[in-house]
């Protein structure tokens, strides 16, 4: 597989070109793109491509004033221009800076397509003599690891025991490490990648020590040591980490089996890759392989398609009742609860994240529309929002959210035991037209809902659905003295069935909303 760098001002041809061609099929990777010749530059210490496509006119370093750049120090890679028109002089120009083609936008896929199969014709067989001629100070070591880990290099093509030699790597025991690099709160500031790879290039390329091989915002590393002994996995950690020294920058980093041959590298790497997907679900301090326990460990029984459906308006619900009676265990309990069930259920981190934040969004909802007196929080509120997408492990965002949700209230006060049936009656004096049920403010206090239901009755002389009741009613007779029409003040006061709240209004009140309008 062979690594290409598309640059382009224009940003629909920079999506166009990556979404247009068969790379992979052509025997090709898109590694990145670039939006001008300074980024490109950077870009390709960063990735070191085999083929650079490049608009020949950008604004500030020109298509011909990277390539002049690029050959200072590589005149090895494959170039192929674009041009808005046909242009003699710059064509004449660029022929002598050894480019392999020309193309005129708009670029004809074809064509394109044409040149990409020939290139990858030439630049197999120039792969193909470095191999052969075991000069492996030509073949680089970041490309071999490549090939290897992208499965491109056939048994066949597997380089030579004095080829390994050669490159320092007649090692008895192979693995891959992979480090993703994430800025808290924020992508990494330009510069910083490269800053934290050059790091690892020193201690352990130019050491001897490991092969490091730079891919989008992670460095995949090749080393000699057997990461399942705890003791070296801890060694090895602790050294990946001291490498990155950046403020607020951290490191998710998983590591694959180990191998006695070069050849089976690529078994090391993919372990590694599944993993990274599913590194948000462990902690963090440690290299992660196949055998370290996440932060929750998934049901042995898988759930059922029903289970795994969170149904978030009755979540918050719970919630909301939850955070303003300032039950703060519960809401801890009800946060813990959900991001378990989504982890037995095998959601992705996107997944979780964003059932978190519909949650969160659906109780502020609730929060700002509940007539109290109390104000929500809105800074506590964006704070929230921005620690669900910005975490990189999930037990940090558990524990931010459950910080953070019993607050949202600003003059909201814990919930003590001897006051729980007054925070009830004051919450359904409030919230009377929420959909109130002892079961599930029972589960907000923590109680048995039939303990708490004695308790209720102990407290107000009332079964909680008569004071409910008689609550709303009240409430309903105000309306409707107001001169709103029966079926609004059936829902203004919590009843989604009119002849329902006509029936309970007739018990109350002995005669009917209409005929209580009409007085």
């Amino acid at each position: 597989m062979f690594n290409v760098l598309i640059t382009d001002d224009e940003p629909t041809i920079r999506e166009g070109l990556r979404t247009l061609i068969d790379w992979e099929g052509l025997g090709y990777a898109v590694m990145d793109t670039a939006a001008n010749g300074k980024d490109a530059l950077r870009k390709i210490t960063t990735h070191r491509p085999d083929l650079l496509i490049v608009d020949i006119r950008m604004p500030g370093m020109s298509g011909l004033e990277l390539i002049e750049a690029v050959r200072k120090t590589d005149d090895e890679v494959h170039v192929l221009i674009l041009s808005g028109y046909a242009d003699f002089d710059y064509a004449k120009k660029a022929i002598g800076l050894n480019i392999d083609g020309y193309l005129l936008k708009p670029v004809d896929e074809d064509e394109l397509t044409a040149h990409l199969s020939k290139l990858a014709g030439i630049m197999e067989r120039e792969r193909q003599a470095k191999l052969a001629s075991g000069s492996m100070q030509e073949w680089n070591r970041q490309k071999l690891l490549q090939a290897l880990v992208s499965a491109d290099l056939a048994q066949r093509d597997a380089p030579s025991p004095s080829d390994l030699e050669a490159a320092g790597l007649c090692w008895d025991s192979y693995s891959i490490a992979i480090v993703k690099l994430k800025g808290k709160d924020r992508a990494l500031e330009p510069g910083q990648f490269e800053a934290i790879r050059d790091r690892f290039v020193t201690a352990y390329d130019e050491t001897g020590r490991g092969v490091v091989l730079a891919v989008d915002a992670a460095l995949v590393l090749l080393l000699p040591d057997r990461l399942q002994e705890e003791q070296v996995r801890r060694r090895v950690y602790n050294e990946l980490a001291s490498l990155v020294t950046e403020p607020g920058v951290h490191i998710a980093a998983v590591g694959g089996s180990t191998v006695t041959q070069l050849g089976d590298i690529r078994q090391s790497y993919l372990e590694a890759a599944r993993l990274l997907e599913r590194r948000f679900f462990y902690t963090g301090g440690q290299l992660v392989l196949a055998g370290t326990a996440p932060f929750h460990l998934p049901a042995a029984i898988s759930p059922s398609a029903a289970d795994c459906t969170v149904d978030v308006p009755a979540l918050a619900d719970k919630l909301y009742f939850a955070i303003d009676v300032g039950n703060a265990e519960a809401v801890a309990q009800l946060i813990g609860s959900t991001g378990r069930r989504l982890i037995d259920c095998g959601q992705t981190e996107e997944a979780v994240k964003s059932t978190f934040a519909g949650l969160v969004t659906a109780v502020a909802g609730k929060l700002s529309q509940s007539g109290d007196e109390r104000k929500l929080d809105h800074d506590r509120l964006s704070r929230c929002m921005l620690a669900i997408y910005d975490h990189i492990r999930y037990d940090e965002l558990e524990r931010e959210l459950t910080a953070i949700l019993p607050a949202l209230l600003i003059g909201s006060a814990a919930c003590s035991g001897d006051k729980q049936i007054k925070k009830m009656i004051d919450l359904i004096q409030r919230s009377y037209d929420e959909n109130l049920k002892l079961e599930t403010l029972a589960e907000v206090f923590n109680y048995n809902s039939a303990y708490l239901g004695k308790l209720f009755k102990s407290e107000t002389g009332e079964y909680f659905n008569t004071y409910l009741d008689k609550v709303r009613i009240e409430k309903a007779k105000e309306f409707l003295e107001q001169g709103l029409k029966v079926y609004q003040v059936a829902e203004k006061v919590g009843y989604a069935n009119a002849d329902y709240f006509h029936a309970k209004f007739r018990k109350y009140v002995g005669e009917s909303p209409s005929a209580y309008k009409k007085k």
